[in-house]
């Protein structure tokens, strides 16, 4: 078992600059599974490439980035991450490895309460029922992570989770 939550950078400065390394490591862990075929790789990744419609990403509907980073106090530049975390999903997707992507659908994720009372999803944002996207504990993500290790049930595909 291998569970990849890597960034790409120690602050923000640093996560836009070295936005690539994201779908690098990507390729690289694919790599490294080739020899290892039976290893499960779990992947905590961004969440603007989730659907907000069929078909339709988060990512790709007009404003929506800009919304969501001044909403999250985020440069413009950080864009550039979230299209990096759609490049990484897009090279598992076309792999044959044992990977699973957990996109979290909160609008950021700091410190928090572990409820371990969350929703989950596939590639479709999960959103409030006021439609709003809300923030999302890391203990909470962490529990989201270990269910699926014990419990596989996405594998070679994306999830979600979200309040």
């Amino acid at each position: 078992m291998c569970v990849n939550a890597i960034n790409s950078g120690r602050d923000m400065t640093d996560m836009i600059a070295n936005a690539g390394v994201l779908p690098a490591a990507a390729r690289t862990l694919l790599t490294a599974l080739a020899r290892r075929a039976a290893t499960r790789l779990i992947v905590v990744g961004g969440g603007a490439s989730l659907e907000v419609s069929p078909g339709v990403q988060a990512l790709d509907v007009d404003g929506f980035a800009e919304q969501l980073l001044s909403t999250l106090g985020l440069p413009a530049e950080y864009v550039n991450v979230m299209l990096a975390h759609r490049e990484a999903i897009n090279v598992y997707r076309l792999s044959d490895r044992y990977w699973t992507y957990l996109s979290p659908s909160a609008g950021s994720i700091a410190s928090g309460p572990r409820t371990g009372r969350f929703r989950i999803g596939g590639d479709q944002l999960l959103v409030a029922p006021d439609g709003s996207i809300s923030d999302m504990s890391a203990e909470d993500v962490a529990v989201a992570v270990i269910d699926e290790a014990e419990l596989p049930r996405h594998i070679q595909r994306r999830f979600t989770v979200g309040y």
